[in-house]
């Protein structure tokens, strides 16, 4: 869709009440930019989640899991299946509104801006629900490993506070280490985006 086809279709929106249009090609094109960039991005998660969501499926192979933990193991990692399919059906749903389309009225401008938001928030929702069943995962592995190397080090951590300070430790660290990247994973990846399409909307707020 062009820029002629796109104001013409703003200029007949709501028979042309307080309508925005965008003041020249430029603008438009800042606009359709992001946009297009925020689907490619979106793309390229949707393929290294499915990756890592089949790696994980190999994980008691390839990290020599106990046969005792296996059953356990794919207990855990079928409500993460059931999770992310959840997830994946609300984001597939968001990337196909993510079309050419979305830049024919102000109305869908706004919902695209905001659906974004939204979405955003519920991709933290989904990687902060997924913690838990990785800490079990990663309990799973510990008690199961079969060199039981690392069970003999939480044996000695219980009986010098040193060592289990260091472990607990260690643990919180990883936890923050993981929140924090995935806020600047999102900020570097999706924010970045949402911000310069607020950013162009606002300017078409100013041009009204």
């Amino acid at each position: 869709m062009n820029f002629d086809d796109i104001k013409s279709a703003w200029n007949n929106d709501n028979e042309g009440s307080n309508i925005i249009v965008p003041s020249s090609v430029d603008q438009l094109k800042t606009l359709q930019l992001p946009v297009e960039k925020l689907r490619k991005a979106m793309q390229m998660e949707f393929f290294v989640q499915l990756f890592s969501l089949i790696l994980i499926a190999f994980m008691p192979k390839i990290f020599s899991l106990n046969q005792v933990m296996v059953i356990p193991f794919y207990a855990v990692y079928l409500v993460i299946i059931a999770i992310s399919v959840q997830y994946y059906y609300k984001f597939r749903t968001f990337y196909k509104s993510l079309g050419t389309n979305t830049l024919s009225s102000k109305d869908n401008l706004y919902a695209l801006y905001y659906e974004a938001k939204l979405n955003i928030e519920m991709y933290k929702a989904y990687t902060y629900t997924l913690l838990p069943f990785a800490l079990i995962i990663g309990v799973m592995y510990t008690v199961g490993h079969k060199s039981g190397e690392i069970t003999r080090l939480l044996a000695k951590a219980a009986d010098h506070q040193g060592i289990a300070l260091g472990l607990a430790a260690s643990f919180v660290l990883l936890v923050l280490a993981i929140t924090a990247l995935t806020e600047e994973w999102i900020s570097q990846v999706y924010g970045k985006y949402l911000k310069q399409i607020g950013q162009v909307l606002e300017q078409f707020k100013e041009n009204a």
